[in-house]
């Protein structure tokens, strides 16, 4: 949640750099080619905008440019679709080495090509394929969700995408424009994203997304129908303490956090105050509100959808092999792989990134690591009255997910 609303503020900062910058080419069929020279270091923390690097105009080049094994969907504007070349030989999918895609893309562009949005959907319009062969992990942060995605790559089944940027433009647009959900060119452009990240229809792949991608969740149904979606949570208060601990916020001031949150598109400046009068007066009480809020989105989808399952945390820590077996069924690559994903447990999911184990220790020395309780008192009242979660136990656990895996 708290690190939601940074990469959400740096996403709506970017949004008009990137307009004015990267426009479509004149041609509709072509993609114009910049080289790049240098790579900013605000890209190492979630800033997906290539105007962060430093480049030169090139060339034009034909369509077919798009189809190289070296180039990938790198982020999307209102009115373009942006590509990066990656350095020749370095996988960037090998998230052992690379735990988040829109990290190893910035780190190792060197050339960008842009396209409009028209060409963009009109390359994807004649594709019949369904989704059926990406899995897709929705989740709500610090809950396990990277471990898991380290288990589907040990089986060397299918490409990981772990946090691929481009689906962030498009949620930050709809956080601050809720009526482009129904807008049926959203869905077209989601549509494209993911055809564009999943570009082999032979293959299979898996998407495990940012948390703040949570508000688009019922979109990638209705773009493509086939995709394998599964969703990944954990108990309120140990979720949000590890938050706390990983970013290193717990001394922010209020004030400095309220900014950052509607900035970010947390809330418009009206709603904030809005829910300020119901008692959000702290990080903790914003925070919890934010969790509780997603869990709502899903509930929505999953209550009207029985392919759409809820995996808890503490399911994977009580039964690995059982959690893993049934969770590499529902993404489609099989149980058969389970014994050989279970390993990836004893090792560190985010090594290589500023969320690796030691560095987050190292941060952690510095924060005090509570939840208040007025924090909690506010969040229990708040979940039944406003979002029908039931909250139980010392950890406030969310006891009424709906498709619950392994449910008691």
């Amino acid at each position: 949640m708290l690190d939601t609303m940074l990469i959400s503020w740096f996403i709506r900062l970017s949004q008009f750099f990137l307009n004015l910058i990267f426009r479509p080419p004149s041609k509709t069929n072509q993609v114009v080619c910049y080289d790049v020279l240098y790579h900013s270091k605000a890209m190492q923390f979630g800033n997906n905008n290539p105007s962060h690097f430093l480049r030169k105009y090139t060339t034009t080049r034909d369509v077919s440019w798009l189809n190289q094994e070296d180039v990938h969907l790198f982020c999307v504007t209102e009115k373009s679709f942006v590509f990066a070349r990656t350095t020749p030989g370095v996988d960037i999918h090998n998230i052992s080495e690379h735990p988040f895609l829109y990290n190893a893309k910035s780190s190792h562009t060197v050339e960008l090509g842009v396209i409009s949005t028209d060409l963009a959907l009109d390359l994807v319009r004649d594709r019949t394929d369904d989704g059926s062969n990406i899995g897709y992990l929705h989740n709500l942060g610090r809950c396990g969700s990277t471990l898991v995605c380290n288990m589907v790559f040990k089986t060397g089944q299918c490409q990981v995408l772990s946090e691929p940027g481009a689906l962030f433009d498009i949620t930050a647009e709809t956080v601050q424009k809720p009526e482009l959900m129904d807008d049926p060119l959203t869905v077209e452009r989601v549509r494209a994203v993911l055809l564009f990240l999943a570009k082999n229809p032979e293959r299979k792949y898996f998407i495990k997304i940012h948390s703040f991608l949570m508000y688009i969740l019922p979109l990638i149904h209705k773009a493509l129908p086939g995709v394998r979606e599964a969703f990944m949570y954990r108990s309120l208060k140990p979720m949000f303490i590890s938050a706390k601990r990983a970013f290193n916020l717990g001394n922010m001031p209020f004030y400095i956090f309220k900014r950052f949150a509607v900035s970010a598109g947390f809330n418009t400046s009206e709603g904030f105050t809005e829910l300020e009068r119901e008692g959000a007066d702290s990080i903790d009480k914003v925070s919890l509100y934010g969790y509780v809020r997603d869990t709502r989105t899903y509930m929505d989808e999953a209550l009207t959808r029985s392919d759409l399952v809820a995996y808890s945390y503490e399911s994977l820590i009580a039964n690995p092999e059982g959690f893993v077996a049934h969770f590499l069924d529902q993404i489609g690559v099989g149980s058969e792989w389970a014994d050989l994903a279970v390993t990836a447990m004893n090792e560190d999911s985010q090594k290589n990134s500023w969320l690796s184990k030691k560095d987050v220790e190292e941060r952690v020395k510095k924060v005090e690591v509570i939840l208040e309780k007025e924090a909690e008192e506010f969040v229990k009242r708040l979940a039944g009255e406003k979002f029908m979660i039931e909250l139980e136990g010392d950890k406030l656990e969310m006891t009424n997910i709906a498709n619950q895996w392994n449910k008691n």
